[in-house]
Protein backbone atom coordinates (compact mmCIF):
# COMPACT_ATOMS: atom_id res chain seq x y z
CA UNK A 1 0.00 0.00 0.00
CA UNK A 2 1.47 3.02 -0.97
CA UNK A 3 1.92 5.48 1.96
CA UNK A 4 2.95 9.28 2.19
CA UNK A 5 4.39 10.74 5.60
CA UNK A 6 4.71 14.15 5.85
CA UNK A 7 5.96 16.20 8.49
CA UNK A 8 3.58 18.73 9.95
CA UNK A 9 5.56 19.85 13.43
CA UNK A 10 8.67 19.25 14.46
CA UNK A 11 11.83 21.88 16.24
CA UNK A 12 12.94 22.79 12.60
CA UNK A 13 12.22 23.92 9.53
CA UNK A 14 14.28 23.02 6.80
CA UNK A 15 12.15 24.02 3.61
CA UNK A 16 11.55 27.16 2.02
CA UNK A 17 7.68 27.66 2.70
CA UNK A 18 6.31 30.18 5.71
CA UNK A 19 6.34 27.01 7.62
CA UNK A 20 6.55 27.20 11.32
CA UNK A 21 9.25 25.04 14.00
CA UNK A 22 7.82 24.44 17.65
CA UNK A 23 9.33 22.30 20.12
CA UNK A 24 7.14 19.10 19.25
CA UNK A 25 5.97 16.69 17.02
CA UNK A 26 3.24 15.36 14.42
CA UNK A 27 2.83 13.59 11.61
CA UNK A 28 0.48 13.27 8.84
CA UNK A 29 0.06 9.80 7.68
CA UNK A 30 -1.69 9.26 4.36
CA UNK A 31 -2.61 5.46 3.15
CA UNK A 32 -6.20 4.21 2.16
CA UNK A 33 -7.60 6.53 4.92
CA UNK A 34 -5.39 9.67 6.52
CA UNK A 35 -4.51 9.41 10.02
CA UNK A 36 -2.69 12.20 12.27
CA UNK A 37 0.16 11.12 14.74
CA UNK A 38 0.59 13.57 17.65
CA UNK A 39 -0.35 17.32 17.43
CA UNK A 40 2.67 19.16 18.20
CA UNK A 41 2.00 22.06 20.80
CA UNK A 42 -0.58 24.06 19.37
CA UNK A 43 1.41 27.01 17.65
CA UNK A 44 1.77 25.24 14.21
CA UNK A 45 -0.58 22.57 13.51
CA UNK A 46 -3.16 24.59 12.15
CA UNK A 47 -0.94 26.99 10.46
CA UNK A 48 1.13 24.54 9.14
CA UNK A 49 -1.55 21.80 7.62
CA UNK A 50 -3.10 25.09 5.45
CA UNK A 51 0.31 25.47 4.14
CA UNK A 52 0.98 22.33 2.99
CA UNK A 53 -2.18 22.03 1.40
CA UNK A 54 -3.84 19.41 3.83
CA UNK A 55 -7.71 19.25 4.70
CA UNK A 56 -8.34 18.87 8.41
CA UNK A 57 -11.66 17.33 7.42
CA UNK A 58 -10.24 14.39 5.74
CA UNK A 59 -8.02 13.39 8.70
CA UNK A 60 -9.85 10.08 9.93
CA UNK A 61 -8.49 9.81 13.12
CA UNK A 62 -5.71 11.11 15.77
CA UNK A 63 -2.92 8.81 17.53
CA UNK A 64 -1.18 10.26 20.43
CA UNK A 65 1.97 8.79 21.19
CA UNK A 66 1.67 9.89 25.37
CA UNK A 67 0.45 12.95 26.89
CA UNK A 68 3.30 15.87 27.25
CA UNK A 69 1.61 19.34 26.30
CA UNK A 70 4.35 18.75 22.66
CA UNK A 71 2.64 16.68 21.37
CA UNK A 72 -0.96 17.10 22.36
CA UNK A 73 -1.22 20.99 22.74
CA UNK A 74 -2.50 21.16 19.07
CA UNK A 75 -5.39 18.69 19.95
CA UNK A 76 -8.09 21.07 20.86
CA UNK A 77 -7.87 23.39 17.97
CA UNK A 78 -7.96 20.77 15.70
CA UNK A 79 -10.97 18.98 16.99
CA UNK A 80 -12.42 22.62 17.02
CA UNK A 81 -12.15 23.01 13.58
CA UNK A 82 -13.84 20.17 12.38
CA UNK A 83 -17.84 19.84 12.04
CA UNK A 84 -17.79 15.53 12.34
CA UNK A 85 -16.54 13.76 15.52
CA UNK A 86 -12.75 12.61 15.85
CA UNK A 87 -11.51 9.45 16.73
CA UNK A 88 -8.89 9.83 19.05
CA UNK A 89 -6.30 6.87 20.03
CA UNK A 90 -4.19 7.60 23.27
CA UNK A 91 -3.12 4.88 25.80
CA UNK A 92 -5.84 5.76 28.75
CA UNK A 93 -2.23 6.12 31.00
CA UNK A 94 -1.50 9.63 28.91
CA UNK A 95 -4.09 10.96 31.33
CA UNK A 96 -2.46 10.49 34.15
CA UNK A 97 -1.03 14.49 35.51
CA UNK A 98 2.43 14.82 33.71
CA UNK A 99 5.19 17.29 35.63
CA UNK A 100 8.63 18.68 35.49
CA UNK A 101 9.90 18.97 38.44
CA UNK A 102 13.32 20.96 38.77
CA UNK A 103 15.61 22.75 41.30
CA UNK A 104 17.25 21.58 44.57
CA UNK A 105 15.74 19.02 46.64
CA UNK A 106 14.56 21.79 49.38
CA UNK A 107 13.16 24.30 46.45
CA UNK A 108 11.31 21.88 44.01
CA UNK A 109 8.86 23.62 41.37
CA UNK A 110 6.93 21.71 39.75
CA UNK A 111 5.47 22.73 35.92
CA UNK A 112 2.98 20.52 34.59
CA UNK A 113 3.40 19.18 30.91
CA UNK A 114 0.70 17.12 30.44
CA UNK A 115 -2.75 17.79 28.39
CA UNK A 116 -2.88 21.62 28.42
CA UNK A 117 -6.91 21.14 29.17
CA UNK A 118 -9.06 18.57 30.78
CA UNK A 119 -10.28 15.54 29.16
CA UNK A 120 -13.87 16.71 28.84
CA UNK A 121 -12.98 20.06 27.01
CA UNK A 122 -11.34 17.84 24.50
CA UNK A 123 -14.81 15.69 24.37
CA UNK A 124 -16.99 18.68 24.31
CA UNK A 125 -14.91 19.87 20.98
CA UNK A 126 -15.59 16.34 19.90
CA UNK A 127 -12.71 14.17 20.60
CA UNK A 128 -13.73 10.62 21.09
CA UNK A 129 -10.96 8.60 22.69
CA UNK A 130 -10.26 5.11 22.04
CA UNK A 131 -7.96 4.12 24.87
CA UNK A 132 -5.33 1.50 23.03
CA UNK A 133 -3.16 -0.68 24.99
CA UNK A 134 -0.45 -3.36 24.11
CA UNK A 135 -0.51 -3.84 20.92
CA UNK A 136 -3.72 -3.19 18.53
CA UNK A 137 -4.51 -2.68 15.07
CA UNK A 138 -5.71 1.10 14.18
CA UNK A 139 -6.43 -0.27 10.77
CA UNK A 140 -5.63 -2.36 8.23
CA UNK A 141 -1.75 -2.53 7.63
CA UNK A 142 -0.97 0.16 11.08
CA UNK A 143 -0.67 -1.12 14.67
CA UNK A 144 0.06 0.53 17.44
CA UNK A 145 2.24 -0.49 20.61
CA UNK A 146 2.36 0.56 24.45
CA UNK A 147 3.22 -0.36 27.28
CA UNK A 148 6.70 -1.61 26.31
CA UNK A 149 8.27 -4.13 28.58
CA UNK A 150 11.73 -3.18 30.10
CA UNK A 151 14.20 -4.54 31.78
CA UNK A 152 13.59 -4.58 35.62
CA UNK A 153 15.24 -1.61 37.40
CA UNK A 154 14.50 0.41 34.06
CA UNK A 155 14.50 4.07 34.25
CA UNK A 156 13.96 7.03 31.89
CA UNK A 157 17.03 9.15 31.09
CA UNK A 158 15.47 12.04 32.14
CA UNK A 159 14.96 12.09 36.03
CA UNK A 160 12.86 15.90 35.58
CA UNK A 161 9.97 13.97 33.83
CA UNK A 162 7.32 12.82 36.38
CA UNK A 163 3.77 11.46 36.88
CA UNK A 164 1.45 12.53 40.08
CA UNK A 165 -0.18 9.62 42.48
CA UNK A 166 -1.76 11.48 44.46
CA UNK A 167 0.02 13.86 46.36
CA UNK A 168 3.22 12.65 45.43
CA UNK A 169 5.36 12.98 42.41
CA UNK A 170 7.13 9.61 41.15
CA UNK A 171 9.51 8.87 38.17
CA UNK A 172 7.17 8.53 35.15
CA UNK A 173 7.46 5.00 33.92
CA UNK A 174 5.83 6.30 30.69
CA UNK A 175 3.66 3.32 30.20
CA UNK A 176 1.29 5.30 27.83
CA UNK A 177 4.51 5.69 25.42
CA UNK A 178 3.10 4.46 21.96
CA UNK A 179 4.68 3.68 18.69
CA UNK A 180 2.99 2.88 15.64
CA UNK A 181 4.32 0.26 12.68
CA UNK A 182 2.78 0.67 9.55
CA UNK A 183 3.00 -1.55 6.88
CA UNK A 184 3.90 0.14 3.42
CA UNK A 185 5.03 -1.04 0.05
CA UNK A 186 8.33 -0.68 0.90
CA UNK A 187 8.15 -2.53 3.97
CA UNK A 188 7.32 -2.32 7.77
CA UNK A 189 7.91 1.78 8.55
CA UNK A 190 8.02 2.45 12.84
CA UNK A 191 7.16 5.86 13.59
CA UNK A 192 8.15 7.11 17.37
CA UNK A 193 6.83 10.13 19.39
CA UNK A 194 9.31 10.42 21.86
CA UNK A 195 10.37 6.57 22.39
CA UNK A 196 10.11 7.56 26.21
CA UNK A 197 10.20 4.01 26.41
CA UNK A 198 13.33 3.65 24.98
CA UNK A 199 13.93 3.39 21.03
CA UNK A 200 15.65 0.03 21.56
CA UNK A 201 13.45 -1.72 23.78
CA UNK A 202 10.59 -0.48 21.47
CA UNK A 203 12.15 -1.75 17.91
CA UNK A 204 12.69 -5.34 20.04
CA UNK A 205 8.44 -5.16 20.91
CA UNK A 206 7.54 -4.61 17.41
CA UNK A 207 9.45 -7.14 16.17
CA UNK A 208 8.74 -9.43 18.81
CA UNK A 209 4.76 -8.27 18.26
CA UNK A 210 4.46 -8.66 14.21
CA UNK A 211 7.65 -11.20 12.87
CA UNK A 212 9.35 -8.39 11.70
CA UNK A 213 13.09 -9.14 11.31
CA UNK A 214 13.61 -5.80 9.81
CA UNK A 215 11.97 -2.37 9.31
CA UNK A 216 12.75 -0.41 6.23
CA UNK A 217 12.50 3.00 7.86
CA UNK A 218 12.41 4.77 11.34
CA UNK A 219 11.21 8.47 11.90
CA UNK A 220 10.56 10.48 15.21
CA UNK A 221 11.61 11.59 18.26
CA UNK A 222 13.47 8.75 20.33
CA UNK A 223 14.56 11.20 23.22
CA UNK A 224 18.42 10.19 23.20
CA UNK A 225 19.29 14.14 24.14
CA UNK A 226 19.42 13.04 27.85
CA UNK A 227 20.86 9.50 27.19
CA UNK A 228 23.81 7.67 28.06
CA UNK A 229 26.20 7.68 24.91
CA UNK A 230 26.48 3.84 25.77
CA UNK A 231 22.70 3.41 24.85
CA UNK A 232 23.21 5.99 21.68
CA UNK A 233 25.75 3.14 20.66
CA UNK A 234 23.24 0.46 21.64
CA UNK A 235 20.74 2.22 19.72
CA UNK A 236 22.95 2.75 16.66
CA UNK A 237 23.79 -1.60 16.93
CA UNK A 238 19.34 -1.70 16.87
CA UNK A 239 19.10 0.26 13.57
CA UNK A 240 21.45 -1.85 11.95
CA UNK A 241 20.24 -4.73 13.54
CA UNK A 242 17.13 -4.53 11.92
CA UNK A 243 18.84 -3.33 8.25
CA UNK A 244 16.81 0.44 8.65
CA UNK A 245 17.48 1.80 5.26
CA UNK A 246 15.87 5.53 6.17
CA UNK A 247 16.36 7.12 9.48
CA UNK A 248 14.61 10.22 10.24
CA UNK A 249 15.14 10.91 14.02
CA UNK A 250 14.02 14.11 15.07
CA UNK A 251 12.82 16.51 17.28
CA UNK A 252 13.94 15.05 20.92
CA UNK A 253 16.82 13.29 19.83
CA UNK A 254 19.28 15.87 20.46
CA UNK A 255 22.44 17.24 18.60
CA UNK A 256 25.08 14.97 19.72
CA UNK A 257 22.90 11.69 19.00
CA UNK A 258 21.36 12.89 15.77
CA UNK A 259 24.94 13.05 14.53
CA UNK A 260 26.54 10.23 15.33
CA UNK A 261 22.94 8.37 13.93
CA UNK A 262 23.48 10.10 10.57
CA UNK A 263 27.67 9.48 10.25
CA UNK A 264 26.98 5.56 11.39
CA UNK A 265 24.32 5.94 8.58
CA UNK A 266 25.64 8.64 5.77
CA UNK A 267 23.33 7.30 3.14
CA UNK A 268 19.87 6.32 5.39
CA UNK A 269 19.62 9.19 7.28
CA UNK A 270 16.95 12.18 6.36
CA UNK A 271 16.16 14.99 8.48
CA UNK A 272 12.81 14.85 9.64
CA UNK A 273 11.91 18.83 9.82
CA UNK A 274 8.63 20.47 9.15
CA UNK A 275 7.40 19.72 5.47
CA UNK A 276 9.73 16.53 4.77
CA UNK A 277 7.72 14.18 3.10
CA UNK A 278 8.54 10.36 3.30
CA UNK A 279 6.89 8.26 0.25
CA UNK A 280 6.74 4.10 0.54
Amino acid sequence: MKTRITIVCENSVNVPFPLIGEHGLSMLIERDGVSLFDTGQGLGLMHNVSVLGKNPAAVDRVILSHGHYDHTGGLLAFAQGRDAALPVFVNPDAFIPKFAVYGAANAQSALPIGFPRERGEYERAGCDFHHTTGHEAIEDGMHALSAIPRPEGWRGFDAMLKRKEGDAYVDDPFTDDLSLCVETDSGPVVLLGCAHAGIVEILDAISRETGFASFHAVIGGTHLGSAPVEYVYRTIDALQRYRVRRVGVSHCTGSRAALMIASAFPEAFTPASVGAVFEF
